[in-house]
């Protein structure tokens, strides 16, 4: 699951990364809400930088657009609030939504079942360039997380549950207005209340794929290694990286800076990475600055309490064998992904996937999707596009809360942003 997988992250890296790192942003206060239940309220805490009362023109200081704390944990009571919408996911289309939530001033909340914000992006490659966001030749993907951050919770108040699992959706009248409905949302940790709700949950909960024929439980926190968190964790160590596709190449690549050596090892001939990125390692392996092993397999893990070496096994009939000296063992052979309880909430799904229609629509009343979650003719999975669903989900959704707006925002070059 998506909890077990970080938590191998966690553990793996050997890694305690304390609150004020994972919560803070850029350049303004951030409030995250645990919702653990603490006598039926949550908790919020607020964390701020030195020297960062950034202006942002009249009346739009982030401070304004914050709700006030004091030092030690504020009870807060959003658990009892109905919020105009509440959104499945913290990664960067999650923000987005609510970055547009925020513009269209409405009320907004974030839940996620991941105990840090930033979603796939900053569980599995925080620490990797990511070159196909628009208005950024390349960007770390922790460093756009934190651009989202400050853009979507510095601006306006957004509380965010964390290690927060949706469960069950059920409709009840709103007590503002009986004609219409709410959405219930069950969760975890609570019941949430909201006039829509829009599902940005990325790929849905995912854990690693496990190399087949070898059991690897017993290494685990002992030199085995699913996602990488820190390049630093690697440093001057000696790396064998098993798998073909895109994670496995481009991590062979970049960590050519960070591991002392690096192996490669692909049971095919062929690299289902991207053309130039095979190419690339083509070209490292001739060099010898990766050591890549094709078609091999691994038969066998040992060391004396980590991981020291590995065997690999090769040639058309296994023929081949070669025994390699270790120190960290990266498996990259991809996730498993699904929908987890939504599957039973009614919604259409398709190749574990939520069908929506252009209007980023759901089957179901109030509810509304966007980003790799969804599938519709002509679906793109990429950032740049969930960031455009993510803009029609929340006019959609805003519409409907209040059919009198306009579903067209306004310019942001001509109103600027909304007192938070």
């Amino acid at each position: 699951m998506a909890e077990l997988s970080l938590k191998a992250r966690w553990e793996n890296n050997s890694a305690t990364i304390p609150a004020l790192d994972l919560c803070s942003a850029i350049h303004t206060r951030v409030i995250i809400r645990d919702s653990r239940p603490t006598g039926g309220i949550s908790r919020q805490y607020s964390f701020s930088k030195a020297g960062t009362n950034r202006e942002r023109g009249s009346n739009m200081s982030a401070e304004k657009n914050i709700e006030k704390s004091t030092d030690s944990a504020t009870q807060v009571t959003d658990f009892k609030e109905i919020r105009d919408i509440t959104i499945i996911g913290a990664g960067p289309v999650g923000l987005a939504a609510s970055f547009w939530a925020g513009m269209r001033e409405t009320s907004v909340r974030i839940i996620d079942s991941l105990p840090i914000i930033g979603g796939q992006v900053t569980t599995l490659y925080p620490e990797k360039q990511i070159f196909d966001v628009v208005g950024h030749p390349q960007v770390l993907g922790q460093d756009l997380i934190e651009l989202l951050k400050e853009q979507s919770m510095g601006q306006f108040d957004i509380p965010v549950h964390l290690e927060t699992t949706a469960q069950l959706i059920a409709y009840e009248d709103d007590p503002d207005d009986r004609e219409k409905k709410v959405v219930r949302l069950t969760t975890d940790r609570g019941d949430l209340l909201s006039r829509a709700l829009l599902i940005a949950g990325g790929h849905g909960a995912f854990e690693p794929k496990k190399l087949p024929g070898v059991d690897l439980d017993p290494w685990e926190d002992r030199g085995l290694h699913y996602i990488v968190s820190e390049k630093s964790v690697f440093s001057d160590k000696r790396v064998v990286i098993i798998g073909g596709g895109d994670s496995a190449c481009d991590w062979a690549l970049n960590l050519l800076d960070t591991a002392s050596e690096i192996t490669l090892i692909h049971r095919r001939n062929q690299f289902r990475a991207h053309e130039g990125t095979a190419a690339q390692i083509k070209e490292a392996g001739e060099s010898g600055k990766i050591n890549v092993l094709t078609p091999f397999q691994v038969s066998d893990v040992s060391g004396d309490g980590r991981i020291e070496r590995i065997v690999a096994k090769g040639g058309d009939e296994g023929e081949l064998e070669e025994t390699i000296d270790c120190d960290a063992l990266l498996l990259q052979l991809g996730f498993k992904t699904h929908l987890g309880p939504m599957n039973d909430w009614g919604l259409e799904i398709e190749k574990n996937a939520i069908k929506i229609n252009h209007l980023m629509e759901t089957n179901l009343d109030a509810i509304w999707a966007c980003g790799d979650i969804t599938t519709f003719d002509g679906k793109l999975k990429l950032i740049a596009t969930g960031f455009a669903e993510a803009a029609i989900a929340v006019a959609q959704a805003v519409h409907h809360i209040r059919p009198e707006t306009k579903i067209q925002p306004k310019y942001s070059s001509n109103v600027g942003v909304p007192s938070g």
